[in-house]
């Protein structure tokens, strides 16, 4: 009975060793050899470690190659509609059901793919991120025996983990991983369309703004062509966000009106919260706070009180911090720190930490020490160096207004070395 990669991988989760597993029911070098699969132990033996691992025996599937791939299409089939469609309760409904239908069957391959794709799933919902790293370093001691195709799932799951947990250089790191993979495995074409559009949202993330456009480019082709409206609609709002960043503000606006119009044209109303945000963010950076401030707040709108973005109100944040309200900067903070109370996610700390700086910063003591040094240690700790950078330069110049030059100094450099890394600059001759 072929069920080695069932009990090893079980056993992983479970953080249980060998020699607890083994005891009673055979020897660990035994029970070694059973999970690599090198032996086929008696139905006892399955059935005794089965039921110290909480196993239910009566669900393996012996030999049954029509169930097998059966399966094997309906997952399959799970992981394209959920990755194309994009919705958050349509992914819930898959999810539920394949931890439902959980398969223990004697095709090692199958099971592999099963657990990439629910993890795949689990991380694109976003919650419970601590478990999914414990699933992500489970998976890492089966991944020697996974195809190249599971390994481009792991990696591209590892990418979309860390980019999840804020941090931008190990999710590009997994994110070209997968991408060297892609030569040598048979992605189907809206496969690759998803790796483009993800790795264009990343790239762009890093104002890797050049690179970003190819691959934006090549995955809305793809969406166009197949009448994936949501996803062209997606694809003009990053192709905004680069235009943006390289000050060609015109097409920036073009490419956000472009959205909005399909948002419009294919009942797409849903979206237009994502659309006034980053019409907001494009007036912003033209220093056009007014209108930043009407389509943030037209973006909020959009949503319910709890699923309204930390992001519009940060930037509202901003915003008024540019034009020194002192008052609806307090009040806009508030709302975030709330929001961010209630929803107890620790993935969203990076709000809590800016809310509670711009707070300080607009308070009557003005901006606080204690606050602004543990946002520096936070960014630091995820490796966003951007906010590492910024806030550097805010305590240095508190610093530097307070008479206190040693420390100002200090942080003055610190701004400027995190500035090099955060630009990927070496030497200040490259500037």
């Amino acid at each position: 009975m072929k069920v080695g990669h069932l009990i090893r991988a079980e056993r992983i989760r479970q953080e249980m060793k060998q020699l607890v597993l083994a005891k009673g029911i055979c020897t660990p070098s035994y029970l070694s050899k059973i999970e690599r699969n090198l032996i086929f132990p008696s139905e006892d033996i399955v059935t005794l470690l089965f039921n110290r691992l909480g196993i239910d025996a009566s669900k393996l599937q012996e030999n049954d190659q029509q169930k097998e791939l059966d399966f094997e299409k309906m997952l399959k089939d799970s992981y394209k509609e959920v990755l194309t469609n994009r919705d958050e309760n349509f992914t819930k409904q898959k999810l539920v059901y394949l931890e439902q239908h959980s398969p223990l069957f004697e095709n090692q391959t199958l099971y592999y793919t099963y657990l990439l794709i629910v993890l795949r799933f689990r991380i694109t919902l976003g919650s419970n991120l601590d478990e999914r790293k414990k699933e992500i370093d489970d998976l890492e001691a089966l991944c020697k025996n996974f195809n190249p195709h599971q390994m481009y799932l792991y990696k591209v799951n590892k990418a979309i983990y860390y980019y999840s947990t804020e941090n931008r250089n190990k999710s590009i790191e997994y994110f070209e991983d997968a991408l060297s993979l892609v030569d040598d495995i048979s992605l189907e074409i809206w496969e690759k369309a998803e790796l483009n559009y993800m790795i264009g949202v990343i790239y762009t993330a890093d104002s890797r703004i050049f690179a970003s456009i190819e691959y934006i480019r090549n995955a809305l082709e793809y969406f166009r062509e197949n009448f994936s409206m949501k996803r062209v609609l997606d694809c003009y709002i990053l192709i905004g966000i680069t235009r943006k960043k390289s000050e060609q503000f015109p097409d920036a606006l073009e490419s956000y009106l472009k959205a909005m119009q399909i948002c419009d044209e294919f009942n797409l109303h849903l979206e237009k919260g994502i659309v006034y945000h980053n019409l907001g963010s494009l007036y912003g950076t033209m220093g056009n706070s007014e209108d930043a401030i009407y389509y943030y707040k037209k973006s909020i709108e959009f949503k319910s009180d709890e699923d309204s973005p930390l992001i519009s109100i940060l930037n509202l944040v901003v915003e008024y911090s540019k034009m020194n309200n002192k008052q609806l900067v307090n009040e806009w903070c508030d709302k975030g720190i709330s929001k961010f109370l209630r929803l107890k996610d620790k993935n969203l700390t990076s709000y809590y930490h800016h809310f509670n700086i711009f707070k300080s910063l607009h308070s009557e003591t003005g901006l606080s020490e204690i606050i602004t040094e543990k946002a520096i240690e936070y960014f630091k700790s995820i490796q966003d160096y951007q906010y590492v950078h910024k806030y550097s330069i805010a305590l240095a110049e508190w610093y530097y207004n307070n008479r206190k030059y040693k420390l100002s100094s200090i942080y003055y450099q610190e701004a400027n070395r995190y500035g090099y890394i955060y630009r990927k600059i070496k030497k200040w001759e490259d500037l």
